[in-house]
């Protein structure tokens, strides 16, 4: 049963298999971006990538043989004999090892492919995060910084009100408050800042304040759908899946190991001057330990994997779910809000400033409603960071975050 819901015209359904697909508006077709040329260069991607490669040469070793031919030699000196043989034995795989940890080997290596895949989306999940979070701190810090100016503009037209007998020294003192806790904001707001910025330094060691990274209209998703592949296909999912299959074929591993491999040998000699030749043949009895126990746990410990997998792609699903209803929800309120304030940021200053010069309203009504327009585009500043913020998160939980060319 799907749960429908209609938010502006857009329609959103509650249940996973009913979501569509996402649209990218400004998708490209390049294959990289400078953000991507950042990322890649982080160590802990790097290091993902030192780990794929070195899974690529454990693939190649596992297609060799499991086990070399062993050569044998002996000598000793019977009277005036000289007795001597040579030899070569080989060990046979009976339970053809080699092609079940060539298929371990090839698990690994597509894990670790999941796995630097999943990295690079939480890298560029935390650049995107770490920029959104410097776009907002910049422009709280400019509404602060512009208020600041209003006041100081004001407490020059107040000095000369107070002087011609206009104000008192009441209204005075209300400025000198609304000042004060100005400058506290912008004290906060440049120290988010600054933070902001070692952060995204940190995530993008090239990246200045002046660099556009971002464009102004956002990322560019123009709808939000889901393809219920996409959780399936989900590198998290794919890493606990393949870990679970790993398990099953470490299993079939450990029954392999637990059968008898025989070794058969042929060897070429002289005793007491009398040419010999020989095969031999011997193999392991497994009498006192015949590993049944070890092949039990072996298929115990592939069930618990099948059961986390099953709890990740679970908790991923939920987590899907739980972020659709973020983005849509903050989406819905951000837009809302930019309805609701549409133009009035701009107006409002210059008529509140206009009603005080004629009179219409008390310093401390017009300082209070100073800081009501600012506490109204603070609000926006946040609806828009929490939006963004959720639009980064959901992407992230679907999978599709590096498919954006930003």
């Amino acid at each position: 049963m799907y749960i429908l819901k209609n938010y502006a015209g857009l329609i959103l359904c509650l249940g996973i298999a009913a979501y569509p697909n996402l649209t990218v508006a400004n998708s490209k077709s390049s294959s990289g971006t400078w953000l991507d040329s950042q990322i890649i260069n982080n160590p802990e991607v790097i290091e993902a990538q030192e780990l794929l490669n070195a899974s690529t040469h454990k693939v190649n070793s596992a297609s060799q043989a499991i086990y070399n031919p062993n050569f044998e030699s002996s000598y000793e000196r019977e009277g005036d004999d000289n007795n001597y043989s040579f030899g070569l034995s080989q060990t046979i795989d009976m339970g053809d090892k080699r092609s079940i940890n060539q298929s371990i080997a090839q698990m690994h290596h597509f894990a670790n492919q999941q796995q630097l895949k999943s990295i690079i989306e939480t890298k560029k999940s935390q650049a995107l995060s770490a920029l959104i979070k410097w776009n907002a701190a910049k422009k709280s810090s400019f509404i602060a910084l512009e208020q600041e100016k209003q006041l100081e503009t004001l407490l020059s037209i107040v000095d000369e009100k107070k002087s011609a007998g206009i104000l008192g020294q009441l209204d005075v003192e209300f400025i000198y408050l609304s000042l004060s806790q100005t400058l506290s904001n912008i004290a906060d707001y440049q120290l988010k800042l600054k933070n902001a910025e070692i952060q995204v330094q940190e995530l993008l060691p090239d990246w200045t304040p002046e660099k556009v990274t971002l464009p102004k209209e956002g990322i560019g998703v123009s709808n939000y759908r889901v393809n219920p592949e996409w959780i399936d296909s989900h590198p998290i999912i794919e890493v606990a899946k393949t870990q679970w299959k790993i398990k099953q074929k470490q299993a079939l591993l450990t029954s392999a190991e637990s059968k008898i491999d025989p070794t058969i040998g042929i060897n070429a000699g002289q005793n007491a001057k009398e040419n010999t030749i020989g095969i031999t043949f011997s193999m392991p009895l497994n009498i006192r330990n015949n590993y049944s126990e070890d092949i039990k746990a072996s298929y115990t410990e592939s069930n618990a994997a099948e059961a986390s997998y099953q709890s990740v792609h679970r908790k991923q699903t939920f987590r899907v779910k739980a972020n659709y209803e973020s983005v849509t929800t903050n989406k819905k309120y951000f837009e809302r809000w930019q309805s609701l304030m549409s133009g009035r940021g701009r107006n409002s200053a210059k008529l509140l400033k206009n009603s005080w010069d004629a009179g219409d309203i008390s310093t401390s009504d017009y300082l209070l409603a100073l800081n009501q327009r600012a506490d109204g585009l603070y609000s926006g500043i946040q609806l828009e960071t929490l939006f963004k913020l959720s639009e980064i998160d959901f992407l992230l939980s679907i999978g599709q975050l590096s498919k954006l060319k930003i």
